[in-house]
Formats: C-alpha cells, sequence, structure tokens
C-alpha cells in the first residue's frame, strides 16, 4: 500500500527540535515500510513522504516514534492509472442508473 505522508511539528522549541533531530539520527524504519520519497518543507514547519508499507501497522510503527514532536496525516495513494481506471468503472456504473 503506498501513502502520502505530512507532517508538522507540533513541538517547535529548541529543545524539542533537538530532541527530535537526535531521535531520527538514531531512527531505522520499521520492516516492511520503504520510503519511495522523504522531504522536508524549506520553510522548516514539516514535510512529506510518499511509504509503501505492507499495512497499517508498519505504517504506523513508522510515525510512532516521533508522536511527542511531530503531528502526522497518512492518506492512501494509488498510481494514476489505477485511479483512473477506478474512476471510468464507477463512471459506467453511474451511467447504467439511468
Amino acid at each position: 500500500m503506498l501513502y502520502l505522508v505530512t507532517w508538522e511539528f507540533s513541538d517547535a522549541s529548541e529543545a524539542g527540535t533537538k530532541r527530535s533531530l537526535a531521535a531520527f539520527q538514531q531512527w531505522q524504519p520499521a520492516a516492511g515500510g520503504e520510503f519511495k520519497g522523504f522531504y522536508g518543507y524549506a520553510d522548516s514547519s514539516g514535510g512529506v513522504a510518499i511509504i509503501e508499507a505492507d499495512s497499517h501497522a508498519t505504517l504506523a510503527r513508522l510515525s510512532a516514534p516521533f508522536a511527542p514532536w511531530l503531528r502526522f496525516n497518512a492518506r492512501p495513494i494509488l498510481p494514476i492509472e489505477e485511479m483512473a481506471a477506478i474512476s471510468g468503472e464507477a463512471s459506467t456504473w453511474r451511467d447504467s442508473l439511468g
């Protein structure tokens, strides 16, 4: 499963920033999770990642260590070709209703 994950800092204090950076330097992604893209916002307010995870639990394991400092939002995503096909199927079904 692919997810678009965004985060914002909930503790932007100097101490919180130092602690979260120290944790990040020691952190290893959970098994079953792969970062396809990993970016920080240029204004230092948070960031975004595209993550492939084998389960929702794996996604939770990826973000849980940083819960004291970051507020996460995760949205499941599909390749555009697959989403376009699903949208087409839904449109065909709606057209069949008359």
